[in-house]
């Protein structure tokens, strides 16, 4: 009688067998059993169709071990076009070489790109290809990308099977994985403002008509009123009856900081649509704006932890491309475990890092966040802020209305059933806007449609710019 368990040591000896060739393997051993128990006549042919499957078995082995050994020596790298810039389409490629002399025939790729981004089924992250001997083949998927630092999640599976599907060995590919910066996209500038006169001098000066003390007198204007009260001429309004003010031309040049406030509640939403991802292509088009207009801008980015990463000031034509290669590096996406910082503290790093890096004299300051959707958060903001207001800097709070982000993923009716069961959060919205305005902050807020307009707008009238 054959003791069964020698069937087991084979099995554990040519390991890692698939389903089916643990099925041929109990097929081979059945037919020799048959064959030992069986009458004369059947006896030869169920044992000669026993072993013939079982040396299968062992040839194909053999086979599989080398190919094994040759899939654990296969040198992968990746290959992503840049710059990457959010919702555009990038190919992705995988490098596979062989440096042995045993080609795999059979090898399947499986790899993990980043969590958020998108591929079509017509263009999966999988394959399967043929790696001959001493060659490379590669294996290409496009993706869809979203703004940011991600990171492949890896691991990378390569499995390799024989001929006939009785043996696979899988390697996994865990270190090495890309690490990608995805540039935020500009958005569309309204046809106004793109129409506005930029004339920039060696240095990038601009010299403008503005209202304001300048190098040489130009004309008189009636007063408006964010005009200064010192500059109304009492002469030539005495004489005709209005408040006039004089023009003058003057060098002017911007000093801006952005600031973006990454607040885990930014990334709520459906993504492609969310606050988080409209205010980083708030900041690249504010930038290239500012590029082009010759002034000096500086970038800040407080990432969900609430730290404080800051640009060099940045200047000049090519300024607008540093600042998006800045926000796809500095911008990483929150994973759900990660803990938060309190509101104070945040504040706090982001008031303190402003005051110690902010040069004297005055700075517009651009603060681009949602507050945590809660009144008490804008006022430890607000409080915060003040110091800066102290010091004659201007300061603006630039909030996307959440409701009118989450209803342009909308359509339709559900749309305007949305806007109207909003009405709880446009008055915390309300509440916040009033607690920053008493705190003397300007705010600026608005659905994705129009706050690059406003902002446009106030940085142009204070260029004494007028449409």
């Amino acid at each position: 009688m054959i003791d069964s368990g020698i069937f087991e040591r084979i099995s554990e000896f040519i390991a890692p067998l698939t389903p089916r060739g643990h099925a041929v393997l109990f097929l081979s051993a059945s037919l020799l059993a048959a064959g030992l128990l069986a009458g004369s006549d059947a006896a030869p042919k169920l044992l000669a169709a026993g072993v013939a499957l079982f040396l299968l078995i062992v040839v194909e082995h053999e086979i599989f071990l080398a190919r094994a050994a040759a899939l654990s020596r296969v040198k992968v790298r990746w290959a992503i076009e840049h710059p990457l810039v959010e919702g555009r389409r990038a190919t992705v490629k995988i490098i596979l070489e062989n440096p042995g002399l045993i080609p795999i025939e059979h090898l399947e790729v499986y790899d993990t790109p980043p969590r958020l981004f998108r591929w079509d089924e017509s263009s999966p992250p999988r394959a399967v290809v043929v790696l001959p001997a001493l060659g490379a083949t590669e294996v290409s998927y496009s993706v869809i990308p979203v703004v940011g630092k991600h990171e492949w999640v890896g691991p990378l599976r390569l499995i390799v099977e024989d001929l006939f599907g009785f043996f696979r060995a899988e390697r996994l590919i865990e270190t090495g994985l890309p690490i990608v910066n995805v540039q935020p996209r500009t958005l569309d500038v309204p046809g106004r403002r793109s129409a506005l006169p930029t004339v920039l001098q060696p240095g990038g000066v601009t010299r403008l008509r503005r209202r304001g003390i300048g190098t040489e007198f130009m004309e008189l204007r009636e007063y408006s009123p964010d005009d200064d009260i010192r500059l109304v001429d009492w002469k030539a309004s005495a004489r005709t009856g209005k408040l006039m003010v004089k023009v003058f031309e003057q060098e002017s040049v911007l000093r801006v900081a952005i600031v973006l406030d990454a607040l885990p509640t930014m990334f709520r939403g459906v993504l492609g649509e969310t606050k988080i991802e409209y205010a980083a292509r708030l900041v690249a088009s504010l930038s290239e704006y500012l590029a082009r207009r010759g002034d000096t801008f500086r970038i800040y980015l407080v990432d969900p932890q609430g730290t404080v990463y800051a640009s060099p000031w940045l200047h000049g034509r090519a300024s607008g491309s540093a600042a998006r290669r800045f926000v796809a590096e500095k911008l990483a996406w929150p994973q759900a475990d990660e803990a938060t910082q309190p509101p104070q503290a945040r504040a706090e790093a982001i008031a303190s890092v402003l005051l110690r890096t902010l040069p004297r004299g005055k700075t517009i300051v651009f603060l681009i966040s949602d507050f945590g959707e809660e009144e008490e958060t804008a006022v430890i903001y607000a409080s915060a802020l003040a110091r800066l207001q102290a010091l004659r800097h201007e300061v603006y709070a630039v909030s996307p209305l959440t409701t009118l982000f989450e209803a342009s993923a909308l359509r339709g009716t559900a749309a305007a059933v949305y806007r109207l069961l909003a009405y709880e959060k446009i008055k915390t919205y309300t509440g916040i806007f009033r607690e920053l305005r008493r705190h003397g902050v300007h705010v600026a807020a608005a659905g994705p449609s129009d706050l690059l307009t406003i902002l446009l707008e106030r940085l142009e009238r204070m260029r004494g710019v007028t449409a």
